[in-house]
């Protein structure tokens, strides 16, 4: 001690007081009565820890270290083993100083003058006490004969007491039991003292502040010499476990209001097949009260659909515990239901909608469609046939149902390999004449666990669209045969002509052979719209073009041709798109429309190229006289031309407007920045940089 007097005091004092290192307890001064009652030297106790000499009650006294470090200044019992290896039992008053801006622990010993029995019962209630601090859990013990009552000061605060405010009788206790309560706890007691069993309860109390409270309350009857016992217990608050419970019980009862007002059947089944609930649409659909449908096996009530897909499904449900959605049909009342299962409490929570409505409405319409709608099993059974074009070509589907495709179209090679490819899995449509009808026909399998368990099929009439293509057809040949080679024949003696005369005669001729020239270029234009028309999308073959290439090149000729006009270009290289070797013409009319439909002086023609995503624009933009508004919707049909001057038949942006259509594209005008006009086309990027 630094200042001599105060360490005289400490030194003389009657009272056992000793200073410890806070982290370890460690005896840092001792004075003389604190040794002596230990019977120790202060020298042997410094740099002892007090948790040595407490042996196995060093983790309780631990505890109370602990607390007092925190600022909770108590006194604990314990037992220590003196310098003689006796163990004493001693009261230790545990606080904290601090010296020199340090804390330090004080422990002031005071000799415990009971006896080891009281000492130890003392010992074990204090520990009991501390090991219930922060807890909702309080201990009591009645003494039946004397109705003494003993609270602990964790059973006060639980019942909200200040602490040793308890009167200490059962009279006292049971004023606190909620009235309504009162009754069945006293019961309870009385029942478990005359048989000798355990006491046990839940019930509200009353605490002094008038809050209410839930308890749950357990007890033993102990036997005594001199009386009829005590009862020792426990009781814990469980407020918010019956807060949870009711909650969950309004919950249920809120859902169950709801189930019941939906029209939709619920239920659940456990996982031995047995009905644990319904609501009032489920027992109105299988016509019986819902008492009679819970609790019954579910294949008592379905027998027919025992090994059937219900069953698949649900099994499936409870071994994955995952949800599935499944269609089926009731055994009785040719009802569809669309259902949904999903895994609850080891079993299955499934809502049954009843979709007959919906297919009844669904096969009205399909009936009513000009086309032919079938379903074949994986043996070729037709299952169903529908469809409004089954009379145009002659079929009755009760003719078809129930039997095999390979049958009733035995004699019809190109019906049997088609079947055969669909049941193997392939997805396709192909053309197929019956009679003087041509029908598209699109194939697509029905997998169930990775099989094809069916085929649907569906059957357009395309006899008009095919009428039309060979009219196209035979209209392009009329153009290879007849037109172009008529105009080479004329191009010939024309080119003779021109040789051979003079002046304006030759003059004359030449025209006519600059005429054969424009018109066979005309002619092949048509004959490309032709066969691009006539040919289905399905089967008009597209590649990666490289775009930025044909760009560079048209502009470099158009340059050539037209040195007057400036040409602004900003296309990045290797740019690829989507198309076929058409492209070339395609973006040709487009860049030569800009020249030939406005005055070349002073005029300017900007093309640029940009990637978006999965989109290549081209805007090819000039300052010429522009498109009027009125015109831009029409620019691209046949007879329209997109500019002031009108020399042309406008046919190229016709083609344009085919062919970018054929592309998976779009083609549009707009007013440029310059005032002229600007064509955007849109084209499927094909990976070009």
């Amino acid at each position: 001690m630094p200042d001599s007097f105060y360490k005289q005091v400490f030194e003389t004092a009657s009272a056992s007081i000793a200073i410890h290192e806070p982290g370890t307890a460690r005896f840092e001064a001792v004075n003389q009565a604190y040794a002596s009652a230990l019977n120790y030297t202060q020298s042997a106790l410094e740099g002892r820890s007090l948790c040595d000499l407490a042996g196995q009650e060093a983790s309780s006294l631990g505890v109370a270290i602990e607390r007092a470090l925190d600022g909770d200044s108590h006194t604990f019992e314990t037992a220590l083993t003196d310098g003689d290896g006796v163990k004493r039992w001693v009261a230790l008053d545990l606080d904290t100083i601090t010296v020199d801006d340090q804390l330090q622990l004080v422990s002031t010993l005071r000799s415990d003058p009971v006896d080891d029995g009281e000492a130890t019962d003392s010992l074990s209630e204090r520990r009991l006490e501390m090991a219930l601090t922060g807890t909702n859990t309080g201990v009591w013990e009645w003494d039946v004969g004397t109705d003494e009552v003993i609270w602990t000061e964790s059973m006060e605060r639980l019942f909200g007491l200040a602490p040793s405010t308890f009167d200490g009788t059962f009279e006292a206790f049971s004023k606190r039991v909620h009235p309504e309560d009162r009754s069945t706890v006293e019961s309870a007691i009385e029942a478990a003292l005359e048989d000798g069993e355990m006491f046990e309860s839940e019930y509200r109390i009353t605490r002094e502040d008038g809050e209410q409270r839930w308890v749950h309350a357990r007890a033993e009857l102990q036997d005594t010499v001199s009386g009829p016992g005590r009862m020792i217990g426990m009781v814990t608050d469980i407020t918010g476990r019956k807060q949870n419970e009711q909650a969950l019980r309004q919950q249920e009862q809120h859902y169950g209001e709801l189930v019941e007002r939906l029209p939709d059947a619920h239920y659940t089944i456990d996982s031995q097949w047995r009905v644990t609930f319904c609501n009032e649409a489920l027992a109105e659909r299988l016509e019986q009260p819902v008492s009679e449908i819970q609790g019954e096996l579910l294949w008592d009530l379905f027998p027919e659909s025992k090994g059937g897909i219900l069953e698949q499904k649900f099994n499936q449900v409870m071994e994955t515990g995952e949800p599935v959605d499944f269609e089926f049909h009731y055994p009785f009342g040719d009802k569809l239901v669309s259902i949904q299962a999903y895994p609850y409490n080891d079993g299955i929570a499934a809502v049954s909608t009843d979709v007959s409505d919906q297919q009844e409405a669904l096969l009205s319409i399909l009936d009513a469609t000009p086309v032919i709608l079938y379903r074949f099993d994986s043996d070729g059974v037709f299952q169903e046939v529908r469809g409004e074009m089954l009379s145009k070509v002659g079929i009755d589907p009760d003719d078809l149902i129930g039997e095999r495709i390979f049958e009733a179209y035995a004699g019809n090679e190109e019906v049997i390999t088609a079947a055969e490819r669909a049941l193997e899995g392939e997805s396709f449509r192909y053309n197929l004449t019956l009679g003087d009808i041509t029908l598209e026909t699109h194939y697509k399998p029905v997998y169930t666990d990775g099989k094809v368990t069916s085929v649907i099929g569906v059957s357009m009439d395309v006899t008009e669209l095919q009428r039309q293509r060979e009219r196209m057809e035979f209209f392009n040949s009329i153009l290879r045969h007849d037109v172009l080679n008529g105009m080479t024949v004329i191009k010939m003696r024309a080119e003779l002509l021109a040789d051979e005369l003079e002046d304006d005669h030759a003059q004359y001729a030449q025209t006519i052979v600059d005429w054969c020239d424009t018109t066979t270029e005309v002619t092949k234009r048509v004959r490309r719209v032709v066969e691009t028309l006539a040919t289905p999308s399905k089967e008009h073959q597209l590649e990666p073009i490289d775009v930025s290439a044909i760009l560079h090149r048209k502009l470099r000729e158009l340059g050539t041709a037209f040195p007057e006009v400036a040409f602004e270009t900003a296309v990045p290289d290797g740019t690829r798109v989507q198309a076929d070797e058409l492209l070339a013409d395609v973006l040709g009319n487009v860049l030569s429309n800009s020249i030939e439909h406005n005055e070349t002086t002073g005029l300017r023609v900007e093309t640029a190229l940009e990637i978006t995503g999965d989109t290549v624009q081209i805007r090819i933009a000039d300052n010429g006289s522009g498109v009027p508004d009125e015109r831009k919707e029409s620019v691209f049909r046949r007879g329209e031309t997109s500019h002031a001057k009108e020399t042309g038949s406008g046919f190229g942006l016709f083609f344009v407007d085919v062919m970018i259509e054929k592309y998976g594209g779009n083609v549009r005008v707009e007013d440029s920045d310059t005032g002229g006009a600007c064509f955007v086309i849109e084209l499927v990027n094909e990976g070009g940089y």
